[in-house]
């Protein structure tokens, strides 16, 4: 009996040395924190986005930077504004889809007592519906035919069609979604994503929350096999506070104690039954969450999925009365104020993204963006280049490496890839068009980002799993929604404190901080805006570097002067072939005014002139 006890004191004051040294500890920035996430005290601006490596007003602070960038990529791209998918030749694979109908009034959101009150083109049904052109993957022969326009037109005379349109090439076990090119029957088709924007659509009720439950349901791991040991899945590895018990009795005294505390309310009258005759106080909050970081890593992308999403929704609300778009506060109040988690979440997938576009610099130096567009495909490929180079290098803010590195964790792999597959078919089940779309493309973002961080090397990309163009689409305009979400939440939190009368208290920004967001100003230009190309007062475009060098590094310097140059190659050569048109058309005005001077008429101002003027700054 004393020795009973002598245990279950050994594992209380255990307990409390280890809450008490958890807290005393301040991580610096940009150091990672892959211990379970304790949300009660994590949302402070400079706390460290647990399972991360940057705090939350660091990742702020890179978003402010970012963000006007990569809206202008996503938005003014052909590449990025346009998205192949199978909307409506799937069907839902785990139950019949007739509840998740966007068009039935139990599914649909009615701020007004009947659905039919609500006017026509603000009914769920009409807000659901894509809009703007589609246009139908082409088959081969009309791919190989016609290269340059092979979608015909459909999608808008001025949109370049090869930037478009994504050629049919095989899968790779390593993907860790289903691409949409998995069948020839399911080729699907390009929608514009401009003309399609996220944000709310009226789709609720019983399709929706039967879609997020089976979606969270991919959450449940297997349990490993008995007999094998695994330090991220032991409940007693390094981080824990009973991982100073060696016995098989005092581990199992360890493990009661931890299990009454966690059903109980944590550590409720633990302090009184130590000090004896003291009133109950509550103590430091203790984490007893023991899964490993892999499957924490899961769950936190797809809470920080439908937290981005419910941000989006919430931003971008329509009164189905009056008809005006605009941010809803009750609604970010109920599904994202008080649930700080979810919040947390949200950052950490920012975190994660960040991270992988960062990693695919390597990869996309030879990836064609537009093959019958040189110019096109060079201004892409610099647009993304420039993005990549601009993000915090290696695990600044989030460290992939510490993922699945114990041998035992090779089947956890494979099922935590599994599982993801599975949440991407489970968009199939989506009833409201525009929903699908962006749970689609933003799956598939995810996915494509675990895909980068756990299959690609950043210093060879030879051995790279190929990367399609709806995986690197969808992973730029998730990025893009997070951002958006980021930038959301910020006018939230500014709105509730001018409701409240909350006074707003600037974060501290710290120097390696501040470092990191000059590197994106300097890289990015400016405020971060993707710059149209210049024209000199004479008319011919600028050509004049545009980057300071100070904060790059010899491969970033190397490739912005390569681009420079291809880019005035590209220019000189354009300039040369449209010479003969030139002459041809020079020809043809001459000889139409000399027929003007014969029939005595006025003949006109010749329309070209000769000009041999050469800025002597530039030689």
């Amino acid at each position: 009996m004393r020795a009973a006890a002598k245990v279950f004191y050994l594992a209380v004051f255990s307990l409390l040395c280890s809450s008490h040294a958890e807290k005393s500890k301040s991580p610096p920035a940009n150091v990672c924190d892959n211990t379970s996430p304790n949300f009660q005290t994590q949302l402070e601006p400079g706390a460290i986005v647990s399972d991360a490596c940057a705090s939350y007003n660091t990742l702020e602070q890179l978003n402010d930077a970012i963000y006007p960038y990569l809206h202008s990529i996503t938005q003014n791209t052909d590449f990025f504004s346009h998205y192949r998918l199978s909307l409506f030749n799937k069907k839902c694979p785990f139950w019949s889809d007739e509840n998740g109908m966007c068009g039935n009034v139990a599914c649909a959101v009615n701020t007004l007592d009947n659905e039919e009150d609500i006017p026509l083109v603000w009914r769920a049904k009409e807000l659901g519906k894509l809009e703007g052109p589609t246009a139908q993957h082409p088959g081969k022969s009309q791919q190989m035919a016609n290269r340059q326009r092979p979608l015909q037109g459909s999608l808008g005379e001025e949109v370049d069609e090869s930037c478009v349109v994504e050629y049919d090439d095989e899968c790779d076990d390593r993907d860790y979604c289903i691409p949409e090119d998995e069948s020839a029957t399911a080729k699907g088709d390009y929608v514009s994503l401009v003309d399609n924007p996220e944000r709310f659509t009226g789709y609720s009720g019983v399709g929706s929350q039967q879609v997020w439950e089976a979606i969270y349901r991919e959450n449940c791991f297997n349990k490993p096999p008995k007999g094998v040991s695994s330090n991220a899945e032991s409940p007693f590895g390094g981080s824990s506070p009973f991982s100073g018990f060696k016995s098989e009795q005092q581990l199992e005294a360890a493990n009661q104690l931890r299990n009454v505390m966690k059903h109980q309310g944590f550590q409720q009258n633990v302090k009184s039954a130590i000090a004896s005759g003291n009133a109950p106080a509550r103590l430091d909050p203790v984490e007893f969450d023991d899964t490993c970081i892999e499957k924490r890593v899961f769950h936190r992308v797809i809470s920080g999925m439908h937290a981005s999403i419910s941000t989006h929704l919430c931003y971008d609300y329509l009164n189905q009365t009056t008809g005006t778009w605009g941010p809803n506060l009750s609604c970010y109040e109920a599904r994202l104020h008080n649930y700080p988690d979810r919040i947390s979440n949200l950052y950490f997938n920012y975190a994660l993204i960040m991270r992988a576009v960062g990693k695919i610099k390597q990869h996309i130096k030879d990836y064609s963006f537009c093959s019958e567009d040189p110019e096109q495909d060079a201004r892409t490929k610099n647009s993304v280049l420039r993005l990549a180079s601009a993000l915090p290098d290696g695990p600044e803010v989030f460290d992939e490496t510490v993922m699945f590195r114990e041998p035992d964790t090779i089947a956890l792999k494979e099922d935590f890839r599994n599982r993801f597959r599975n949440v991407s078919r489970i968009m199939d089940c989506v009833g409201c068009d525009k929903c699908r779309l962006w749970g689609k493309i933003q799956t598939n973002g995810y996915g494509t980002a675990l895909k980068v961080l756990f299959e690609f090397d950043e210093n060879d990309s030879s051995k790279d799993p190929p990367l399609r163009r709806t995986e690197l689409v969808a992973l730029i305009n998730t990025m893009h929604r997070l951002s958006h979400s980021l930038r959301a939440l910020k006018e939230f939190r500014r709105m509730i404190e001018e409701r409240d009368n909350i006074p707003h208290i600037p974060a501290q920004t710290t120097p390696q901080t501040k470092k990191e967001v000059q590197k994106v100003k300097d890289v990015l230009g400016g405020d971060g805006e993707q710059k149209e190309q210049k024209l000199l007062p004479n008319g011919y475009p600028d050509f004049r570097r545009d980057w300071d060098n100070t904060n790059m590094t010899f491969m970033e310097e190397f490739w912005a002067e390569y681009f420079l140059i291809q880019r005035v190659f590209i220019y000189v050569m354009k300039s040369w072939i449209a010479l003969p048109s030139k002459f041809t058309n020079i020809f043809i005005y001459e000889l139409s005014r000399l027929w003007n001077w014969w029939m005595g008429y006025v003949p006109g101002p010749p329309g070209w002139q000769w000009s041999f003027t050469i800025p002597r700054e530039e030689l």
